[in-house]
């Protein structure tokens, strides 16, 4: 059998490379092998939606933008809605915009474009439910996100009697998560997230 045959019968799900061919494409397309062999075109959408705009840099200006917004009050700009709360941070073709409404109970949101066509998302609600949440320490927690993990704060953050817990599910194209934060020892505020790119 040719190389090309073993490919199309690959394509058309008759039949499977064998481990050491899949280790490789897994390689050469940097998707886990899970995701080579299902029966559906998340792959294919996978492998397009990396090459037009590159998970990292989309990483990397996530945090960037969460760091000069929210985080540090800064960038803030004109309510886009009643009583909402709206930042916007800007470089070079990539735009992140983050809205929220509510105060104890809030909701929100955090969009980035790249050459104005929307690439990811993410929608949050939470609350704080105790007198002692404090959101100068939620700002500080936030303020450790990683590239790794772009979502909100670390998965542990602790500082005095405050300790910060953060929790995902999924990867960047599609997650849900919860943060919490814990005053010794009793949870005092809750938010939750999910999200993901955006075709």
């Amino acid at each position: 059998m040719t190389e090309e045959q073993s490919i199309t019968k690959w394509e058309n799900g008759q039949s499977f490379p064998d481990i050491q061919n899949l280790i490789q494409l897994s390689e050469i397309f940097k998707v886990s092998i899970d995701r080579l062999v299902k029966e559906n075109d998340i792959c294919t959408i996978s492998l397009f939606y990396e090459h037009k705009y590159p998970m990292q840099d989309i990483r990397i200006f996530l945090v960037r933008a969460k760091n000069n917004t929210y985080i540090t009050d800064e960038n803030e700009i004109m309510p886009s809605q009643p009583g909402s709360h709206d930042f916007r941070y800007e470089d070079g073709d990539y735009l992140y915009m983050d809205t929220y409404l509510g105060g104890q109970k809030f909701i929100g949101g955090e969009r980035v474009w790249i050459r104005n066509h929307a690439v990811w998302a993410m929608n949050y609600y939470g609350e704080s439910l105790d007198e002692n949440f404090d959101i100068i320490f939620l700002k500080e927690a936030l303020s450790h996100v990683s590239v790794s993990m772009p979502f909100r704060g670390p998965e542990f953050y602790q500082k005095g009697d405050y300790m910060y817990q953060c929790q995902v599910q999924g990867d960047f194209e599609c997650f849900s998560g919860e943060e919490r934060i814990y005053c010794r020892q009793k949870k005092v505020y809750a938010c939750m997230f999910h999200g993901g790119t955006i075709l």
